[in-house]
């Protein structure tokens, strides 16, 4: 599980490091007013000239461009720079005065990068692993709580799987939200019968792709395509086989029209709609042969048709270099009349808009 670090939010960030390192302030008040007056010194060696420097390193650090890049491994290491200068503390506490130093910021810290700094579960684990490290060597090493050594180690190594079980449940719940997020966004751009874009999708992409050709002057070629005498086939041959000559003009569109760039959709109905780019004015020609010989190839049987004895298709398209004035909507409007325009001379033929 990764986190995407162009989702990282800098300033948020940094204002989440402001709130740390004044929570960190405000224990100063709390241990002094508990800490033996023989360890204020060493006790500020590690607050003032280790901790807070840290953390406005790591303020001004979030300032950088390429921070987000570095978000994950950042937290961890002032985390553990913060850490291990507090089990520095508490050495040296005990040392000179016999004087247990509480050890909970060593908790603290790890489930502030988790919960709070929001470092994926892989840099967590680290973390707290090497955390853990130095935690259970100074617990074996130094009899810093007595006979409550052992306890406080077992507390803090639950705390921190409880932590990372937390993380877990949620990386995994949002993995799975953002799974389903993904397919409904499939759902709601896809036509279910045909499994190309339906129309929604294809009125943005169009108007997308089409500002983009004003900037760099291509070429756009919009063809409209509908299955010719459908509700006589629907009425004859009932609509599952109705639905499956659908599906395969979507299906035979899908294999003329192959380039990341076309957009092909079913604009309603038996009606399709083909956007496009960069092709030449012969190239759009081939490409309405195609569709008309794709149906020919077929030899679907068609008894109803006044035209032939097989289903067909007609194709109306209209071919512009694109400038600054062109509009969606003509475009549109011209490839629809060149479909007419098919229609009235027979039907199972291609036009283009003059």
């Amino acid at each position: 599980m990764h986190t995407d670090f162009r989702k990282v939010d800098a300033k948020l960030i940094r204002l989440l490091s402001f709130v740390g390192t004044a929570i960190l302030s405000s224990f100063i008040i709390a241990d002094l007013s508990v800490l033996p007056t023989s360890l204020e010194s060493v006790y500020f060696s590690s607050r003032l000239f280790v901790q807070l420097p840290v953390c406005i390193i790591f303020f001004l650090l979030t300032f950088m461009p390429s921070y987000p890049k570095l978000h994950q491994l950042t937290v961890c290491c002032v985390m553990l720079a913060l850490t291990y200068s507090n089990y520095w503390l508490i050495v040296q506490c005990w040392k000179l005065d016999g004087f247990a130093f509480p050890y909970e910021g060593t908790i603290i810290y790890s489930l502030f990068a988790i919960f709070v700094f929001r470092i994926n579960f892989i840099s967590a684990l680290i973390l707290c692993g090497i955390a853990l490290a130095g935690y259970t060597f100074l617990t074996f090493s130094y009899p810093v709580y007595g006979a409550s050594n052992f306890i406080n180690l077992c507390f803090v190594v639950s705390s921190m799987v409880v932590g990372l079980l937390g993380l877990y449940q949620i990386e995994s719940g949002l993995k799975k939200l953002r799974m389903v997020n993904f397919k409904l966004t499939g759902l709601s751009q896809i036509d279910q019968l045909t499994n190309i874009f339906n129309r929604g999708t294809y009125e943005i992409r169009f108007a997308e792709q089409l500002e983009l050709n004003k900037r760099v002057g291509n070429s756009v070629c919009v063809f409209i395509i509908d299955l010719d005498s459908f509700k006589k086939y629907n009425d004859g041959y009932g609509h599952v086989q109705g639905d499956k000559v659908i599906k395969l003009q979507a299906d035979m569109l899908s294999k003329i029209f192959r380039r990341t760039t076309d957009i092909v959709a079913r604009y309603g109905g038996e009606e399709f709609v083909v956007v496009t780019s960069n092709n030449t004015e012969q190239e759009c020609e081939k490409l309405a042969q195609r569709i008309i010989e794709q149906w020919q190839s077929q030899k679907i049987p068609h008894n109803d048709s006044n035209e032939e004895d097989h289903v067909t298709c007609s194709v109306g398209y209209y071919f512009e270099v694109v400038n600054s004035g062109s509009e969606k909507e003509l475009i549109v409007e011209r490839a629809d009349k060149a479909l007419y325009q098919a229609k009235a001379q027979g039907r199972n033929c291609f036009v283009r808009y003059q």
